[in-house]
């Protein structure tokens, strides 16, 4: 495998990861190396939770569950996820306290800030075997895909995210009450409200879907060698032609108002938008084989990784959780080839050896 020559300049660095109290670990840290870490070890030692550790510290939630005290170790009342890492030279600390009476409080540098502040500040791009549910699985997590990987470098579309949340609940809930008090709900604030987020979000998840489409050929090139073209599409809730203008979205709000008002629901806007994903401009999910699905989500991945470098100047760290049970070894290699030649840190679990090259961690040594 190739070895880098020196860090480049600029790239995030996670310098080390305690866990207290969280998961099979009552005290476990770890310091993995700049470039590759290979996290060993039996099954039920411990792998997936540092990886979910470290994505937690990233996202303020984890990927494997939507109850926070789940990560609390068996019998314990809090825990502690202790992150240091490195953006553009700079050492910073992300401490988060999870407790199962008082929820999860979250510091930087000691100071204490709120989970909208803490996304963008460590970045990682995440794949795992159950990543194959973003071309088969519900349009939401291709939707939450998207969401997060722009959020973690625009904090202002994480706010309007939020915001637009907030409408269509608002909006659902005077719906719902109309029902029970038979009076005209008064929608005219939400959908303005609305509109006005919806047209900011589809006009930034266009721009990303654009920007990653340069980027998702060169890298489905590397991993298999082909020229099969791989594209994502935005599929917009009523229209064929992705619109973003106020004016479309009031209409169609309130051509919907009766429909919306018998279900208690907003049916029109980016909380119903979805994505397609196409290889040789057809529906891969319909007609891409299991690996050829495998690999078209790892291209993804790493266009989305190039995505954030060029929108922040450096690559985020990448989080891949048994890759060994998605690769074959020739698609592996590239891989961490390709990894080690933009020196990219890469922290990899597995239950075997992946590679000669890179730091080993191995958890069945009781480190």
């Amino acid at each position: 495998m190739t070895k880098p020559s020196a860090l480049p300049e600029n790239n995030m660095r996670c310098q080390s990861l305690r866990l207290i109290q969280i998961r099979s670990f009552q005290d476990k840290t770890i310091e993995p190396s700049e470039n590759l870490t290979l996290i060993t070890g039996p099954n039920g030692s411990g792998k997936t939770n540092l990886m979910e550790a470290l994505y937690y510290a990233s996202a303020g939630k984890s990927f494997r569950t939507s109850n926070d005290g789940e990560l609390i170790r068996l019998g314990e009342k809090e825990g502690t996820i202790l992150l240091t890492f490195t953006v553009h030279h700079v050492d910073q600390e992300i401490k988060i306290r999870l407790s199962r009476e008082n929820g999860k409080k979250i510091f930087i540098n000691d100071t204490p800030i709120k989970r909208k502040e803490l996304v963008g500040l460590f970045r990682t791009v995440l794949f795992t075997p159950d990543e194959l549910q973003l071309i088969k699985g519900a349009p939401q997590l291709r939707r939450r895909f998207l969401d997060m990987e722009i959020s973690q470098v625009s904090p202002r579309y994480y706010e309007e995210i939020l915001r637009y949340t907030r409408a269509v609940q608002q909006r659902n809930a005077a719906l719902k009450n109309a029902q029970f008090s038979g009076k005209k709900p008064d929608l005219d604030l939400w959908d303005m409200q609305i509109a006005k987020g919806a047209c900011y979000i589809v006009r930034k998840r266009l721009e990303t879907i654009s920007k990653m489409n340069e980027t998702v050929p060169e890298m489905e090139k590397i991993l298999t060698g082909n020229k099969e073209k791989l594209e994502i599409r935005y599929l917009q809730q009523g229209s064929e032609t992705p619109r973003f203008d106020m004016e479309w979205y009031l209409e169609q709000l309130s051509s919907r108002r009766e429909e919306d008002a018998r279900f208690c629901h907003t049916s029109i806007g980016p909380h119903r938008d979805d994505c397609l994903f196409l290889m040789n401009d057809l529906d891969i999910s319909a007609y891409g084989s299991q690996g050829q699905q495998r690999t078209a989500i790892l291209s993804m991945k790493m266009a989305e990784m190039e995505f954030v470098r060029r929108e922040t100047g450096e690559y985020p760290v990448l989080l891949l959780d048994d890759i060994g049970s998605e690769l074959d070894g020739a698609r592996k290699k590239a891989l961490l080839d390709f990894l080690m030649k933009n020196q990219v840190q890469t922290i990899v679990t597995g239950t075997e050896i992946l590679s000669d090259g890179g730091k080993i961690i191995d958890l069945g040594n009781n480190e």
